[in-house]
């Protein structure tokens, strides 16, 4: 009697492309809004997919987003079924979990794999720009590190990414996003996609350090080709994480008083330059925003294909680029905190590792530590306990809540529920560059949390362990 022969599994076009080292380049198209007319919205992405699949000079596919700056629009995994079926496996899909319970994310993951479309990132959704901390309370936001331990968890054959913001400018902040971004490649990501920004000495920290570590996972940088109108409205901070340093703005001040034909000329060579740095700091390949049509996407991308060919050392390069941006400061303020010296110096550490520079000594308040060695007196086994016990003492000194599964030992006894979003694993990607929280005022929970675990001498247990939400979906 024979063995049973076990099912091939499906081919993936961008899984291989990534493994085989081929420079990938997605161009998003967001998902539109539910009062568009779904023949005219499945339409407009076909239109968008042919036109991205016919540049020739490098590697294409689509990256369809969800709910990424509205509520009010088709979830990108009904939005995707207007692709070709024989080429979903070339493309990507977001999943949001703003607004989604876990139910919710449940029906939406069996209809990707019905589909077919098996490359997928989740993430945990920003908070709607207009939006009240008491607003955002009220919503469910379903953490990416539990999506993606979930999806991975499943027979299907998904192919998980997962997201991080980079340009954080405190040593507690950065910390914060490598580390929650070390749970979701432990809960089974297998690419990684950095948030949109201009500082190409952070995105090498990143690729730098988690090169240190061993961890060699296909990296894509999220690049942003600007329009006047996308410039004002990111300066207005309606697109949570990203950020324009003075210096740049000061650049795109003058680039607005040209023509609009010779703004555009600017944009799309600084978008070249970034892409063609990106691979050779190491990236597996670019996601591109802000090209709004079918033609505008397949200039851009014909324009990529052509940078990646001009640039082949490291050294020319980086001549063209700093000329290019006049030597521009791409931090947002004075004394912004870089993990290593020498970045954008040369393209890989030499022989040796790069050293990250000390954090020195954090910011620690009187006041902290005396409520941080009262909690830990008070609450040392809470996560062993029913999550109601001693809920009011909690209350009081801990700021509960009042979920499901108490976390405190294992979170520097501060509550991850005073995160607007109650993300129990790091945070989000929204959170600004000097560490304040991307809706509540003062300063984000998850950098506390980090700040304090340095002082504490606690700081790599953080990533050691994925925690489940304390709510009830």
């Amino acid at each position: 009697m024979s063995d049973p022969v076990t099912p091939a599994a499906p081919a993936n076009r961008f899984r291989d492309s990534l493994s085989n080292g081929e420079f990938v380049l997605l161009v998003e198209s967001s998902s539109p809004s539910l009062s568009n007319d779904p023949i005219a919205a499945g339409e407009r992405l076909a239109a968008f997919e042919e036109a991205v699949l016919s540049v020739s000079n490098v590697n294409t596919a689509l990256a369809v987003t969800d709910r990424y700056l509205s509520l009010d629009a088709w979830r990108a995994v009904e939005y995707a079924n207007a692709l070709r079926e024989e080429n979903r496996d070339r493309h990507v899909i977001y999943l949001s979990g703003r607004n989604t319970t876990g139910e919710e994310l449940r029906q939406l993951s069996d209809a990707a794999a019905k589909s077919r479309l098996f490359n997928v990132v989740p993430v945990s959704g920003n908070c709607v720009p207009g939006d009240t901390l008491r607003e955002c309370r009220k919503r469910v936001f379903s953490e990416s590190v539990g999506v993606i331990r979930n999806l991975a968890e499943r027979k299907e054959p998904f192919f998980l990414g997962g997201t991080t913001n980079p340009y954080a400018y405190t040593p507690f902040t950065m910390m914060g996003q490598y580390f929650k971004l070390v749970k979701k490649l432990n809960a089974g990501a297998s690419f990684v996609v950095a948030q949109a920004g201009w500082d190409m000495q952070k995105l090498q920290s990143l690729r730098w350090y988690f090169s240190g570590r061993s961890l060699f996972y296909p990296m894509i940088a999220r690049l942003v080709l600007l329009t006047p109108n996308l410039v004002e409205k990111i300066l207005a901070g309606e697109y949570p994480g990203i950020n324009i340093s003075p210096d740049f703005q000061k650049i795109l001040e003058k680039e607005l008083r040209y023509s609009l034909n010779q703004f555009e000329a600017a944009q799309y060579r600084r978008l070249e330059l970034q892409a063609a740095g990106c691979r050779l700091l190491g990236f597996s390949g670019i996601q591109l925003a802000g090209a709004e049509t079918p033609g505008r996407a397949k200039i851009a991308a014909e324009r990529i294909g052509n940078a990646l060919r001009e640039f082949n050392s490291f050294d020319s390069w980086l001549e063209e680029y700093n000329s290019y941006l006049a030597r521009a400061e791409m931090s947002p303020f004075t004394g912004s905190f870089y993990l290593y010296d020498h970045t954008l110096r040369r393209a890989y550490p030499d022989e040796e590792i790069p050293v990250a520079r000390d954090f020195g000594e954090p910011e620690i308040t009187p006041g902290e530590k005396f409520r941080f060695k009262l909690r830990r007196f008070l609450f040392p086994h809470a996560d062993r306990q029913r999550a109601e016990s001693r809920r009011l003492l909690k209350k009081l000194f801990a700021s509960c809540r009042g979920c499901s599964s108490c976390r405190l030992p294992k979170t520097e006894f501060i509550c991850t529920e005073g995160c607007p979003k109650r993300l129990p694993n790091g945070p989000c990607g929204g959170v600004k560059p000097h560490g304040n929280c991307e809706i509540a005022p003062g300063e984000c929970v998850h950098s506390r949390i980090v700040r304090l675990a340095h002082w504490n001498g606690t700081l790599p247990a953080l990533e050691d362990e994925i925690l489940d939400s304390g709510r009830d979906d």
